[in-house]
């Protein structure tokens, strides 16, 4: 058997798995999962999926900071442009670390970042908080490929969308006024009003 499930209480799984350590003998490694058997059931695959394949990590203590600056140097920067890079790395510094990265990565949920964008929004236009939800999914769709997530708590978050300005057009009392201190301007500066 290389993995179970337990009910611990009413709405809460533990999953234990076993994964070979160094020395060829099994070691133990425990998860929770909260809501239906079902999740909990779709979490073990995952992680027999990743063992089977080789990229299986054990649950640590792994940060959203640390997870962040890894897909930084690990990813963005061998699979993307030095002006992406600059830009992504902004946002990581400005805005996520400070906000969420004390979050370990298995910790982050949906409630966390949905609180965080609301709060953002307060201080920062609703386009800067749409590219830092862009740029927390597309490292947290890295971290589910790598198998250090089950799933993508921002799939779960509805961040805000960028609205475009709208433009005020001068009143028919304004263009008037301006069409007079044109004229009136265009008289003063003529050689033979002088």
């Amino acid at each position: 058997m290389r993995g179970s499930i337990r009910e611990r209480t009413k709405g809460s799984w533990e999953i234990q798995l076993y994964v070979p350590g160094q020395d060829s003998k099994p070691k133990r490694h425990y998860e929770t999962i909260r809501g239906r058997k079902g999740d909990a059931q779709r979490r073990l695959t995952e992680l027999l999926a990743s063992l089977d394949k080789g990229v299986y990590t054990p649950p640590g203590r792994l940060t959203l900071a640390e997870h962040l600056r890894n897909w930084l140097t690990g990813y963005v920067k061998t699979n993307c442009s030095q002006r992406t890079l600059d830009g992504y790395e902004s946002i990581i510094e400005r805005h996520l670390i400070p906000n969420l990265g004390h979050y370990q990565l298995k910790q982050l949920n949906q409630q966390a970042i949905q609180s965080y964008y609301s709060k953002a929004c307060e201080t920062l236009s609703a386009r800067t908080v749409h590219h830092i939800h862009r740029v927390l999914s597309q490292s947290l769709k890295y971290a589910v490929r790598q198998g250090y997530l089950g799933r993508n708590p921002c799939e779960l978050v509805d961040s805000p969308s960028p609205r475009g300005k709208t433009m005020r057009t001068l009143t028919v009392p304004e263009v008037e006024a301006l069409l007079d201190k044109c004229q009136h301007s265009l008289e003063m500066s003529s050689p033979l009003t002088h």
